[in-house]
């Protein structure tokens, strides 16, 4: 199980220094349910056209809609940038160049090569993800009442901006975005089981997605992501001790 994690979280990792925005919303009729954000779980139904207007794809006409989680690369880059900001009950009409759906292998003789893709998606139902967000304000008092703050960032980027008081120190990733793969054993060294942890790195995002991990690949509880990390927490005034 954590052997496919370390691949998971690598291949997330990976993703978010390398890929670019450029998709077209057509057409957005808003909903007035649940907003959809980044690890967010959705069952959505859809249509897929090309350019042409020739449909490849329905959830429609199977009757069976589709289920995944936002950001974790379960469905193609465009979908997962395209879904962003819709409320359950919502209806969007997305563009997607190649580079964020297929690419130049396509699928078979369903998707051409390069292939520019057209969907019209629905969100029938959404639900937040199983870790919990924590801001800045709130982690003091968190600390007092027990709660353990994991700084995953590299030992260069702790030293450059110091660490918020009392962090527990674990890299996570190194330079070029490889797990560590000392981080479990270092880990379950110094935080119990039914601890409460907050992950800490320099933005959030990376924190986010290995709290998601902890959450949905190895079933843990009480993990919680600092929300904007160490940046937000500068930018706030708030002390680092080095």
């Amino acid at each position: 199980m954590k052997f496919k994690f370390l691949l998971v979280l690598f291949t997330l990792f990976y993703s978010i220094i390398c890929f670019s925005n450029e998709l077209e919303i057509l057409s957005d009729i808003s909903g007035d349910g649940l907003e959809i954000k980044e690890h967010y779980k959705v069952k959505v139904n859809y249509k897929g056209f090309l350019e042409n207007g020739k449909e490849f794809d329905s959830s429609y006409k199977r009757n069976q809609p589709l289920v995944f989680q936002i950001g974790l690369r379960q469905v193609i880059q465009g979908w997962d940038e395209g879904l962003l900001g819709m409320k359950v009950g919502g209806k969007r009409t997305i563009k997607i160049p190649p580079n964020l759906a297929y690419g130049s292998n396509g699928i078979g003789d369903i998707i051409p090569p390069n292939a520019t893709l057209i969907f019209e998606i629905e969100i029938i139902d959404a639900e937040s993800p199983g870790y919990k967000k924590i801001f800045p304000y709130q982690l003091e008092k968190k600390q007092k009442e027990g709660f353990k703050v994991v700084d995953i960032r590299i030992l260069e980027e702790r030293k450059k901006t110091g660490i918020i008081k009392n962090s527990i120190e674990i890299t996570a990733f190194d330079i070029q975005g490889n797990f560590d793969p000392n981080f479990f054993k270092q880990y379950d060294k110094k935080i119990k089981e039914n601890d409460h942890v907050v992950f800490v790195s320099n933005e959030g995002d990376i924190s986010a997605i290995l709290a998601n991990g902890f959450v949905e690949k190895l079933g843990k509880k009480n993990i919680y992501t600092l929300v904007g990390g160490i940046k937000k927490w500068n930018l706030e005034g708030r002390k680092l001790i080095r």
